[in-house]
């Protein structure tokens, strides 16, 4: 049981790691400058192209995130069901 709940609480750590990097990678740098077009920005622009890394990155972070909250809840919840056995 101790293996588990130290196994589920590294996977939370390594997982909120993980969403800091990306949510600092996301967040780091200037964004270029803003270029106007008549219909709509090309997906070679600069600044699409910077805002959809980060939006990408964001996404990943999330996911890391939403992991670590799962197995840590996951760490929280094992030993409940263990000692109404």
């Amino acid at each position: 049981m101790a293996k588990i709940i130290f196994a589920l609480t590294l996977i939370s750590a390594l997982a909120a790691l993980g969403a800091a990097i990306f949510w600092f990678l996301s967040a780091w740098g200037e964004l270029p400058p803003m270029l106007t077009y008549w219909d709509k920005a090309p997906p070679s622009d600069p600044l699409y192209r910077a805002l959809h890394s980060g939006v990408r990155m964001n996404r990943i972070a999330a996911a890391f995130s939403g992991c670590s909250a799962l197995a840590f809840c996951a760490a929280t919840v094992v030993p409940m069901f263990a000692r109404s056995r």
